[in-house]
């Protein structure tokens, strides 16, 4: 007998690849080994679930992933994007808590992810992802981007354009990575006008059906390359709710994979 007939496992993937999440193979891979640690179950899914269900009556609020590179928190997020998109994965959670934590969310949203890896002004970066996802679903709407009008008034008018689309959806936006990002922004003098855009993006989020989600290793507000931007920094954190991967939880998951 050969060992490989005795002890049958998945090797874990270091790093979630949000450009292979179109694979359905990959995506239920992601559901189904996510492993569930005490702070999952009782903060960060209830957390992030009930700031994506906006059928409740309680005011929601971008959400801001943290933690250190492996922790997981990529593949936090496509597993919370995924149930949002899909409701047919919900079946695939590992966790009786969880899944009924998600089970409002499921199905609920049309979801874009990427990653951030460009230097340009960061409206234009989001605005160029939301509208590529837009006419990928066939949402008549264009930004311009001569347009006088506020972040968001622009925002309002695309979101009006989705619903009319899609009236029983909700559109979450995904950025991960984005603490390298803003770094650089701030050495060059640009980091004003990117928390203007991050707090325009949570401010929606209070509005109705648009979801916004970004993960970083950092927080954003305790980096000491910000401390210049503390006051718009904290108008941005009145518009997120932050949650933060331990190493507690770090350690269980490993443990239980």
């Amino acid at each position: 007998m050969k060992y490989s007939e005795l002890i049958s496992f998945e090797p874990i993937n270091e790093v979630v690849k949000f450009d292979r999440l179109s694979e359905d193979d990959y995506r239920q891979s992601l559901v189904r080994n996510f492993v569930f640690s005490s702070t999952y179950e009782k903060v960060i899914i209830p957390e992030l679930c009930k700031n994506l269900d906006y059928t409740a009556s309680h005011d929601t609020f971008g959400l801001q992933i943290v933690g250190n590179y492996g922790t997981g928190k990529s593949h936090l997020m496509s597993l919370v994007s995924l149930i949002a998109e899909n409701e047919n994965y919900l079946d695939k959670v590992n966790n009786v808590v969880a899944k009924n934590a998600m089970s409002p969310i499921a199905g609920k949203y049309k979801v874009h992810r990427f990653e951030m890896q460009t230097d340009r002004k960061l409206w234009e970066i989001v605005t160029f992802q939301i509208q590529r996802y837009l006419d990928e679903i066939g949402v008549d709407y264009q930004f311009d981007p001569d347009s006088l009008k506020m972040y968001s008034e622009q925002l309002d008018e695309m979101m009006a354009a989705f619903e009319e689309k899609y009236p029983g959806k909700g559109l979450l936006i995904i950025i991960d990575e984005l603490l390298a990002y803003l770094k650089g922004h701030a050495a060059v003098g640009q980091l004003n006008q990117d928390l203007q855009v991050l707090q325009a993006l949570g401010q929606q989020c209070a509005k109705g059906r648009f979801g916004f989600m970004f993960g970083v290793q950092e927080m954003i507000y305790q980096s000491k390359e910000f401390a210049f931007a503390a006051e718009m920094m904290l108008k941005v954190k009145d518009r997120y709710i932050d949650l933060t991967i331990r190493k507690e939880d770090v350690s269980f998951v490993v443990q239980n994979r």
